[in-house]
C-alpha cells in the first residue's frame, strides 16, 4: 500500500486554531503505511489494531461519517482488521511530526468514498477545504480538537500554506539561503490534547490573547512569507520574536531540560521554536551557516 510521510508544522503552531497563517511541509525521513500482518507477526501489531478498532468504534458511536464530505468505509476497515490490517510506521508517537495525521491520510486514501489526485485538487481549490474538514473530523479521535492540517499535508505530500480560510500549495522546492533548519530531539514524548486545552483556556484571558495577537501573529506571518521568499534577514528577525514570545508565554510547552537551551541558543544567534504543540518531541532550530550547535544536542537536519 502507499506510504505517507510525516509532516513538520514549521510555522503557525496554536495560532492556526485562531485564524493565524500556518505552513507545514512533508517530512519523508519518517513514513507510515497500512499493511496486513502475517499470522506469525500478528502479536507485534496488536496495539495498532486496537487503536484502529477504537477509531472505528468512536466513528460509529459519534456518528462522524455524517459530518464527512466523503465518508470512509468503516465496515471495510473492520473486515480488513480481521485479516491483520495495521499501520506499519516508524513515525515517532507524541513527537509532533504527524503520526496520527499520516494514519488518517492512509485511511482516507484506502477507505474514503472519493479518491482525489493532486491535479484535481489544484484545479478545484474547494476540494482542499473539503479534505481539511474531513481530516479534522477524523483526527478528533486522537486530539479531541484538530484543524485537519496534519493529515492534509501527508495526503497531498507537498508544502501546504493556510491563509485565513484559503489553502494554498506553494512550490515544493524550498530554499534556505545561508542557514539550515534542524530538529532538536528532546527525547520526551508529549500528548497534544492537554497542551491544546491549556492554550485554549489561556486565550480566554484578555491579557494573554492581547500578547498573542500583538506579538506572535505578526511575527508568525512575517516568518512564513520570508521563509517562502528566501528573505533570510526578515526571517531571522521574525524567528527571534517568536522564540522570545514562546520562551516568556508558553512555558508549559517547553520541556524543562530545554528551557536553558532556548536561552543558550538565543545567545548564539540560533533562533529556536516549538514544532507543533511542543511539550516534548522535536524543537526547531534555524542555524546560520558557519555556526555550530552545542555537541550535547541530538539533532536531525531538515533543510
Amino acid at each position: 500500500m502507499k506510504k505517507f510521510n510525516a509532516k513538520l508544522l514549521l510555522f503557525g503552531e496554536y495560532g492556526l486554531m485562531f485564524g493565524a497563517e500556518a505552513l507545514a511541509v512533508p517530512f519523508p525521513h519518517f513514513t507510515g503505511e497500512l499493511a496486513f500482518a502475517s499470522q506469525k507477526k500478528v502479536a507485534e501489531v496488536k496495539q495498532s489494531q486496537r487503536d484502529l478498532e477504537h477509531f472505528v468504534t468512536f466513528f460509529e458511536q459519534e456518528g462522524l461519517n455524517e459530518q464527512m464530505n466523503f465518508p470512509i468505509g468503516l465496515d471495510e476497515i473492520r473486515r480488513d482488521l480481521k485479516r491483520g490490517l495495521h499501520f506499519d510506521s516508524d513515525i515517532p508517537l507524541q513527537y509532533g511530526v504527524g503520526s496520527s495525521g499520516a494514519l488518517c491520510a492512509a485511511l482516507y486514501q484506502h477507505y474514503g468514498s472519493n479518491q482525489l489526485d493532486l491535479k484535481e485538487l489544484k484545479e478545484k481549490s474547494w476540494l482542499l477545504s473539503s479534505l481539511k474538514h474531513d481530516f479534522s473530523v477524523m483526527e478528533s479521535f486522537f486530539h479531541g480538537k484538530s484543524s485537519g492540517f496534519d493529515p492534509l499535508v501527508s495526503y497531498v505530500n507537498r508544502p501546504v500554506l493556510l491563509v485565513g480560510d484559503e489553502i494554498r500549495l506553494p512550490s515544493p522546492e524550498i530554499q534556505t539561503p545561508g542557514y539550515s533548519v534542524v530538529l532538536l530531539n528532546t527525547q520526551e514524548k508529549s500528548p497534544t490534547a492537554p497542551l491544546v486545552s491549556w492554550f485554549v483556556k489561556n486565550m480566554e484571558a484578555q491579557e494573554f490573547k492581547a500578547k498573542f495577537d500583538e506579538l506572535f501573529l505578526p511575527s508568525n506571518s512575517q516568518a512564513i512569507h520570508a521563509f517562502l521568499n528566501g528573505d533570510t534577514t526578515r526571517l531571522f528577525q521574525a524567528l527571534k520574536s517568536i522564540s522570545a514570545f514562546q520562551r516568556e508565554n508558553l512555558q508549559p510547552m517547553i520541556p524543562e531540560a530545554f528551557k536553558s537551551v532556548f536561552q543558550e541558543l538565543t545567545s548564539r544567534d540560533i533562533p529556536i521554536k516549538l514544532l507543533g504543540s511542543g511539550g516534548g518531541g522535536y524543537l526547531l532550530a534555524f542555524v546560520p551557516d558557519g555556526v555550530t550547535l552545542p555537541a550535547k544536542l541530538k539533532s536531525l537536519k531538515v533543510f
